[in-house]
């Protein structure tokens, strides 16, 4: 009884299968049926029947309605040459050429000669195309264009489905929205779903940011940006330019990170110009304006040079922060400590403020290393001038250094020239010790207050003395510019 069961099952199957098969075939074979012509003639070509319409032409195939002024139809072969005038309505697509094949076995219109489709959802126009009536698509070709109330569409070549607003676009793309307007090599336009994939070239200009790279992924309703490959965003705002690998941009908070040896420059004045370099940048565009660099971090400023885990540059009130094993060179001057502050009000450098912080576990003095271009003495030593304590503090005055102040376990160490020779060491100690400097960069006067200790060290004895004081360490490895 089971045998008996599946045997006729199969064979229904088979039937419904088979009737499937005859439907779509007597679908995709519906002829196409001329409906008026002012003139009509028949003849023979190459063994197909053929027939000439002439004046007010009108074909129908379902729900397919063709116009035009002259056609010549292949019976057999379901085909049709539209000429002059053509007008093509399905529904509620219209579709407008000069000259176009209808192949009534695909439901497929090929044109030539400029050709136009309109629909409710959009317009679209180009130099010649092919339009699938079964599959709502269209493949347009030659200075094709998109417009819709929302967006416009400009490319070599467009594929466009009309069922859900689905397009394709190669060569020279530019797509306009009310957020941003994107160009690139090849798009991928979701509108519905509100999203664009744009691959080579990629160029997105919003309000307040431009942006270049490989590929991207715009999401017009979030106005977030993703993109990948050479990446490059610009602040129309500034003219700050970050450049990196990955990149994020969400253009509701004007906020950016770019990851992957981000690098941010930033021309001031004309001629200052500041640089970042780090593995990852974030970039905070609303007031206030900031930007935080994070490992391996590298800011530089004309002579201000520095080294960092993280560095924060506050561009409206123009100051910089530095965490994380801080290092600043500024001419011949090396600094270290805890965090580093420098503020540069005017666009010039005025303060530098390096600070130790106790709570740290492995916390270290501030120290600063000075006269690092200094001459060597006879006996071929570099001496340099040596500065620790808690907070140190140093001001510039035209940007070359002027004071520094040191509070709280203070100690220096000065070495001393007389007439160029070699003259001994003079180390001092105190809360507090404030070091001046003459125009020629060089310490003039050297102030200890509150318990003050001094010992001069003639040059002669100087073998039996320490020359650095604790924690001293010269670093070698100054960030340079990176084209």
């Amino acid at each position: 009884m089971k045998n008996i069961f599946f045997k006729y099952f199969k064979q229904l199957l088979s039937l419904i299968l088979f009737l499937s098969v005859i439907s779509d075939l007597s679908f995709s074979q519906e002829k196409v049926e001329l409906k008026f012509a002012k003139e009509l003639s028949g003849k023979v070509i190459d063994g197909q029947e053929v027939r000439e319409a002439n004046g007010s032409v009108e074909f129908v195939q379902g729900n397919v309605k063709v116009y035009c002024n002259s056609a010549t139809q292949f019976i057999t072969a379901n085909r049709i040459e539209l000429r002059g005038n053509v007008k093509i309505y399905q529904d509620t697509l219209s579709l407008f050429t000069e000259n176009a094949n209808y192949f009534g076995n695909d439901k497929k219109a090929i044109c030539e000669g400029g050709v136009t489709l309109k629909d409710p959802n959009a317009t679209l126009r180009a130099d010649n195309g092919v339009y699938l009536f079964s599959d709502s698509k269209a493949l347009f070709k030659g200075n094709v264009i998109i417009i819709n109330p929302d967006y416009k569409i400009t490319a070599d070549e467009i594929t466009y489905f009309r069922n859900n607003e689905d397009s394709f676009a190669k060569g020279n793309v530019i797509i306009t929205t009310d957020s941003a307007v994107i160009t690139a090599d090849n798009i991928d336009f979701f509108k519905r779903q509100g999203k664009t994939f744009a691959y080579g070239k990629v160029k997105i200009e919003s309000d307040s940011t431009i942006i270049h790279s490989d590929t991207a992924t715009n999401f017009t309703g979030e106005k977030l940006s993703v993109a990948s490959g050479n990446v490059k965003i610009i602040s129309q705002n500034n003219n700050a330019v970050i450049t990196g690998k990955f990149l994020e941009n969400f253009e509701k908070e004007n906020f950016t990170i770019v990851k992957g040896n981000a690098r941010f420059t930033q021309i001031e004045n004309n001629k200052d110009t500041i640089r970042i370099y780090s593995d990852t940048m974030k970039a905070y565009r609303s007031k206030p304006e900031y930007y935080v660099a994070i490992s391996n971090t590298e800011i530089l400023r004309n002579n201000f040079l520095s080294k960092c885990g993280t560095g924060i540059y506050f561009r409206d009130s123009s100051k910089v922060s530095l965490s994380g094993n801080p290092v600043v060179w500024q001419d011949a001057i090396q600094m270290t400590g805890d965090s580093i502050y420098a503020d540069f009000p005017g666009k010039k450098l005025q303060t530098i403020f390096v600070k130790k912080i106790e709570r740290f576990p492995d916390s270290k003095l501030s120290f600063v290393i000075s006269g690092i271009s200094d001459s060597i003495n006879q006996s071929g030593d570099t001496r340099y001038d040596q500065i620790s304590g808690n907070d140190v503090t140093l001001y510039f005055k035209n940007e070359k250094i002027n004071l520094i102040e040191v509070n709280r376990n203070s100690r220096s160490f000065y070495f001393l020239f007389d007439k160029g020779r070699p003259d001994g060491i003079n180390k001092s100690e105190g809360d507090k010790i404030k070091i001046f400097f003459g125009e020629d960069d060089k310490v003039s006067r050297i102030k200890v207050d509150n318990k003050p200790k001094g010992e001069y060290i003639p040059e002669n004895l100087l073998n039996t003395t320490p020359l650095t004081l604790p924690g001293f360490n010269l670093r070698n490895d100054k960030p340079v510019i990176k084209e």
